[in-house]
């Protein structure tokens, strides 16, 4: 804002400054003009000007008139200060208008560094590769990110005792880098790279454990005119995804290897309403380089949708989820499979309580008989907010469908799809997948300091059909049911600590033991107590 103003000979500059006392528009009067401001808000550039200067001001605007009076200086004072006041200093405003750097997202691809436009928002010693500007008017830019992650885990009996054992443990290491190109005009192409590796397991590496050099992830997402009142984005190649609680689709971040597909996906956004659909193919995880191409024996499509719902304090999933997999194999055996899955998920939070319950139901068929299964899983909370450290205790359920046998007619081995598989304990045991399940769990958490927290918890597990096996995460058979009528699975007890030590590192210990029932000791080959333990740093850039 410039204000024109008479000579005044005998003051040649003045700053109005919180730092300085209010200096006056001419030394014979010795009144001042207007009183402290923010920092070098208002100056008085000549004798004869005036000068208001609000940095933050983001349309540039400027205003100009004279001020002939000692009374219309004060009203003009009056009116300044106002609009000061309302800014209240540039570094406020800029506080204002520039976020903290986002949380690392679990797909990368999620992340928006598009307020790093401003260069006045970079404040991360990171940010200068977070936003490239590749155009004059910084319309289109580059993001650049990854992470490295060293991961120590070591077994006594795994898969309880059967199989190589390594009693010394091994080392995971994955590294992984992406490139986010926003062209403008909603065009973006998004690439990942990873390098996944494991030394020193006995028995060589599973199939989650390596992938020496592979593409993780690339796409081409186009912006799609549809209306005024609804938004659309397709995505064109390969991407990762999470619905939900990751029950059903996940991204498997735990494992060395994560969980890719190749297809398309579209974005709606309508109604309040968050829809994805998919036609995609699972990608096969291979340990050379470049060596994973699309599954072409399965097939996954469907569509995921959300809403938030403030009566609930949280949300509402809804879901259809469709597989073609040629080479399906379960207790029962091997054969086409079809299977199409209908879900609900409510989830939020009322004052101190929180939940998380989802019901599910299948159809279709499986080496040409009927398929009918079911899942029903229920997680509720409750966190002693106004004591310290906040802890947070819960109350877990799950039940999962088995098949019934020869004899029932249809098959009813439940299936999780491609799921996360932390549910019970610490997932990376491995011993606890979804089908054939009724579990029984309890959680007890702490934030033990703003960056350091606690988590235990206790988890019991049953066969919900006798005539059904045991399942690993994945859904692959570990144990046949044909040789016990034991229902009793075992029990698990977990501990783990995570301290992040800054927004790019953190660090976690974990360990579990899982006592065997009379299921496993009953067995061809009786199974043996299971200890596990692991150590990770990991830095996120």
């Amino acid at each position: 804002m410039t204000i024109s103003m008479p000579q005044c000979p005998k003051v040649k500059r003045t700053i109005f400054s919180a730092r300085r006392p209010a200096a006056s528009i001419c030394a014979r009067n010795r009144e001042p003009l207007m009183g402290a401001g923010s920092r070098r808000d208002v100056r008085l550039v000549t004798a004869g000007e005036l000068r208001v200067v609000i940095r933050g001001k983001p349309s540039g605007e400027s205003y100009a008139g004279s001020v002939r009076t000692r009374k219309e200086a004060w009203t003009l004072s009056k009116w300044v200060w106002m609009f000061a006041l309302s800014m209240v200093s540039s570094s406020a405003w800029a506080d204002s208008i520039c976020p903290s750097p986002p949380p690392y997202a679990l797909l990368r691809q999620d992340e928006d560094y598009s307020y790093l436009r401003d260069p006045g928002c970079k404040r991360d010693f990171l940010d200068p590769i977070k936003f490239i500007s590749l155009s004059p008017q910084k319309d289109q830019y580059l993001t650049l990110g990854g992470e490295v992650r060293e991961w120590y885990e070591g077994f006594r009996n795994a898969n309880w005792g059967v199989g190589p054992q390594d009693r010394d443990g091994y080392l995971l290491q994955r590294i992984s880098t992406y490139s986010d190109w926003h062209l403008g005009d909603g065009i973006r192409f998004f690439g990942q790279l990873s390098s996944a590796t494991v030394d020193g397991r006995n028995g060589g590496p599973r199939p989650v454990d390596e992938a020496q050099l592979w593409l993780e992830q690339a796409f081409a997402q186009f912006d799609v005119p549809a209306s005024s009142s609804a938004d659309v984005t397709v995505r064109l190649g390969r991407q990762e995804f999470r619905f939900g609680s990751g029950r059903f689709v996940d991204v498997r971040d735990g494992p060395n290897v994560r969980r890719a597909f190749d297809g398309v996906s579209a974005v709606l956004d309508i109604g309040g309403w968050h829809a994805t659909a998919l036609v995609t193919r699972p990608v096969l995880n291979r340990p050379s380089v470049f060596d994973d191409p699309s599954n072409t024996r399965t097939t996954f499509w469907g569509v995921y949708a959300t809403k938030a719902v403030s009566s609930m304090g949280g949300g509402l999933d809804l879901y259809y989820l469709g597989i073609n997999n040629r080479q399906a194999t379960f207790d029962r055996g091997m054969g086409d499979e079809q299977r199409h899955t209908f879900g609900a998920r409510a989830y939020g939070s009322k004052g101190n309580w929180d939940y998380d319950w989802e019901l599910t139901y299948q159809a279709g068929n499986f080496a040409g008989l009927p398929l009918s299964a079911y899942s029903f899983a229920t997680e509720t909370g409750y966190t002693f907010k106004s004591i310290p450290f906040a802890p947070r205790v819960s109350l877990k359920a799950a039940a999962t469908s088995g098949d019934g046998g020869s004899a029932s007619g249809t098959f009813g081995t439940f299936s999780a799809l491609f799921p996360t598989g932390i549910y019970f304990g610490q997932a990376a045991i491995g011993l606890n997948g979804a089908p054939n399940l009724l579990a029984l769990g309890a959680t007890f958490r702490a934030n033990l300091s703003d960056s350091v927290q606690l988590g235990i918890g206790y988890d019991l597990f049953w066969r919900n059909s006798l005539h059904d096996g045991v399942y690993g995460l994945a859904g692959n058979l570990l144990r046949t049911g044909q040789e016990s009528r034991e229902r009793y699975i075992g029990d698990q007890l977990s501990a783990s600590i995570v301290w992040r030590a800054t927004r790019h590192v953190d660090v976690s210990l974990a360990y579990a033991y899982f006592f065997v029932g009379p299921f496993l000791t009953a067995s061809a080959i009786p199974g043996r107590d299971v200890q596990y333990g692991s150590a990770y740093v990991r830095f996120k850039f």
